[in-house]
C-alpha cells in the first residue's frame, strides 16, 4: 500500500476511534441529560460517512451496506448538532419534542431511499453503489429503470442539498448563540464560563471543513478525482472531531443550575423559554413588553423592589459574590425572579449582568485609587472571575482601562 494511502487510513482510523468512543460516552450521559444524545447521533453520522477508507481495508463485507446508509447519515449531522446546541442553550432541561421532528425530514427521506436501495436485487445494488455503473439497468424493464433513475436524481439533489442544509444550520446556531448570550445577562452576573465561546471558534473551523467537504463532494459527483482535498478533509476532520469531543463532553447547559432551583418560579421559566423561542423573538416588535405582558407587577411594587436591590447591593455588598445569579438575589430579598428582571429592565433600564457589574466597577475604581493592590487582585476582590472579564466590564463602564483610570485620577 502506498505511503499516501497508509497515512489516509491511519487518520481515518484515528478519527473513527474518537467518534465512536465519544459517542459511547455521550449516550451514557444522555440517560441523565438528553442534550448529549443529538451530539452522539451527529458523531455516528460522521463516522458512517467517512468510514469507507477503513472499511475497504479492514471490513470489505460491510463497505456496501455502510455506503448505502451514507445518505441519511450525511443529512443527520447538521440537524443533530443544531439540537445539541439548542439543548445547551435551553432555559429548561431539553427533551426531544414533536416540533423538533421537522429537523429530521431530510434524514428521514434519505433513510427511505436507503431502505429502497437495500431491497434492490444484489447485482443491481452492487453495480450502482459499489461500482457506480448504471449499465446494468439497461437489462431491466423501462418502468423499473425509470424508477431507479428517479431515485438517483433525488439522491444527487439531496447530496448537493447537504451543502445548503449545513449553511442553514450554521446560521441558525450563530443566531441562537447570540440570543443565548443576551439571555445569560438577565440571569447571571458572571457569564464568561457559560457563554460556550468554544462553539464560536468551532463554527469558524467547521466553516473551513465544510467548504473543503463541499468542494470535495462537488468534485466527486462530477466524477473528478480529488485525492488532495480528501487528504485535507480527513486531517481537518480529525482535528475538528477531537476538539468537539473534548469540549462536548465537558460542556454543561448554561442554565443547568436553574433546572432544580426552587426559587425560579414557573412564570420566570416561561419568560426565559420565550426568549429562547426564535420565532417569538423575531416576530415580536417589542420583546420586553411581550415578555412581561402578563405580569402583575405594578409601578409601586417595582419601586419597592428597586429599593430592596439597592440596599442589599450597597449595604450588604452582595455584588462581591462571584457566583451571584438572579435566583440567588431573588431568594435573598424574597422576591420573584421575574419581578426583579422586569424591575431591572423596565424601571432601571438595565439587565442583571450590567447592574451588578456596574456596582463592581464602582468598588474597583475606589480600590484602584486608594490601594496598592494589583489589577488582578482588585478584579477578584470585587467579584469578577477573571482579569479579562474585569477589563471588558471596566472599559464598558468607564471607556478606560483600569491602569489608565488609575493614572488619570492619581495625577489629578
Amino acid at each position: 500500500m502506498p505511503a499516501a494511502e497508509l497515512n489516509l487510513l491511519a487518520i481515518n482510523i484515528a478519527t473513527l476511534s474518537v467518534l465512536f468512543f465519544s459517542a459511547n460516552l455521550l449516550v451514557v450521559r444522555a440517560d441523565k441529560n438528553h442534550t448529549y444524545f443529538p451530539l452522539a447521533l451527529s458523531f455516528i453520522g460522521i463516522a458512517i460517512v467517512i468510514s469507507q477508507p477503513s472499511l475497504k481495508v479492514l471490513a470489505p463485507a460491510l463497505q456496501l451496506s455502510t455506503l448505502t446508509l451514507a445518505l441519511p447519515a450525511l443529512l443527520i449531522i447538521a440537524p443533530c448538532f443544531w439540537l445539541y446546541v439548542k439543548g445547551l442553550t435551553h432555559s429548561a432541561p431539553w427533551r426531544f419534542k414533536k416540533a423538533d421532528a421537522r429537523h429530521l425530514a431530510l434524514p428521514g427521506l434519505g433513510l427511505l431511499i436507503s431502505f429502497i436501495t437495500f431491497l434492490l436485487p444484489a447485482d443491481i445494488h452492487y453495480n450502482l453503489l459499489g461500482k457506480g455503473d448504471t449499465a446494468i439497468l439497461e437489462q431491466t424493464s423501462a418502468l423499473f429503470r425509470n424508477f431507479i433513475y428517479g431515485l438517483l436524481i433525488i439522491t444527487f439533489v439531496l447530496v448537493l442539498g447537504w451543502i445548503a442544509q449545513s449553511a442553514f444550520y450554521l446560521i441558525k446556531i450563530v443566531k441562537r448563540l447570540q440570543r443565548y448570550r443576551t439571555q445569560l445577562k438577565q440571569v447571571f452576573a458572571s457569564t464568561e464560563a457559560k457563554e460556550i465561546r468554544w462553539l464560536s471558534g468551532l463554527l469558524l473551523f467547521v466553516g473551513v471543513a465544510w467548504a473543503i467537504a463541499a468542494i470535495n463532494l462537488l468534485l466527486d459527483n462530477l466524477f473528478i478525482a480529488s485525492e488532495y482535498t480528501q487528504d485535507i478533509f480527513q486531517f481537518v476532520l480529525l482535528i475538528t472531531v477531537c476538539f468537539v469531543a473534548t469540549w462536548g463532553l465537558r460542556q454543561k447547559p448554561g442554565f443547568e443550575e436553574l433546572f432544580s432551583t426552587e426559587s425560579v418560579d414557573v412564570e420566570y421559566q416561561a419568560s426565559l423559554a420565550m426568549d429562547n423561542n426564535s420565532s417569538q423573538v423575531e416576530k415580536s416588535e417589542n420583546t420586553s413588553s411581550q415578555k412581561y405582558k402578563r405580569s402583575a407587577l405594578t409601578a409601586e411594587m417595582a419601586k419597592s423592589i428597586a429599593k430592596k436591590i439597592e440596599v442589599v447591593m450597597t449595604s450588604e455588598h452582595l455584588y462581591l459574590d462571584a457566583n451571584l445569579s438572579l435566583p440567588k438575589l431573588a431568594k435573598h430579598i424574597h422576591t420573584s425572579p421575574n419581578y426583579i428582571s422586569q424591575t431591572l429592565n423596565e424601571t432601571l433600564a438595565t439587565n442583571f449582568f450590567d447592574y451588578v457589574n456596574h456596582k463592581r466597577i464602582l468598588a474597583a475604581k475606589k480600590l484602584l485609587i486608594e490601594s496598592e493592590l494589583t489589577v488582578l487582585d482588585i478584579a477578584m476582590q470585587v467579584g469578577f472571575n477573571s482579569k479579562s472579564a474585569f477589563y471588558s466590564a471596566f472599559k464598558k463602564h468607564t471607556q478606560l482601562t483600569p491602569s489608565s483610570y488609575k493614572k488619570q485620577n492619581l495625577n489629578q
